[in-house]
């Protein structure tokens, strides 16, 4: 894999077009059955190019992925602000890693990575739900956690495949409206048993 001249313009276009081709094909079939050849073929990339940078198409997709959640783990941390600008800053990081969304969270995506979201997730709403609401035993803790991530979750996935698409600020309003101001006060007005 190459490690230097990342920065270069030849292979960020490179990199450009095989990704652009890896959306194209996994729009036609998943993402496991996508092959090198097929790739470099049809991003008109020889294939020794690729193997330059990359050893395989998992390579390039966990790349792709590496780069996303170091993003993600930044927007998430937004959540700490309680805030209801916190979901509007993570649909915005979403939105600038679209190629990514839909190779991954697509029809033809990887089930893998969205588990591996969801768990990101988890780790930093679990504390912040638990410091809102004490009160929460670790089992209502987790019910609301997979309620609420797997909510969220189908509707990101939701909106990566709509292609008429609206913009993250309209999806978050609609999430913040039913996470924020709806779920949330609920699970604060629980009193323990």
């Amino acid at each position: 894999m190459n490690t230097k001249g990342e920065l270069n313009r030849s292979v960020r276009n490179t990199k450009k077009r095989l990704r652009e081709s890896l959306i194209k094909l996994v729009g036609e079939k998943p993402l496991s059955a996508v092959t090198v050849s097929e790739l470099t073929e049809d991003a008109d990339v020889n294939r020794s190019t690729f193997y330059f940078h990359y050893k395989d198409v998992s390579d390039m997709v966990t790349e792709m992925e590496n780069l996303f959640l170091a993003d993600f783990n930044v927007a998430l941390s937004a959540l700490e602000q309680k805030s209801h600008d916190s979901i509007t800053i993570l649909f915005k990081c979403l939105e600038s890693h679209m190629d990514l969304c839909h190779i991954l969270l697509g029809a033809n995506g990887d089930m893998a990575f969205v588990e591996k979201m969801k768990k990101v997730v988890e780790l930093k709403c679990s504390r912040i739900w638990k410091d809102a609401v004490p009160e929460l035993s670790d089992t209502e803790t987790e019910i609301f956690d997979s309620f609420v991530i797997g909510g969220v979750m189908a509707c990101l996935q939701a909106w990566v495949r709509d292609n008429d698409r609206q913009p993250a600020e309209a999806i978050a309003g609609v999430l913040n409206r039913l996470v924020l101001d709806g779920i949330c006060p609920v699970v604060a007005g629980w009193q323990v048993k």
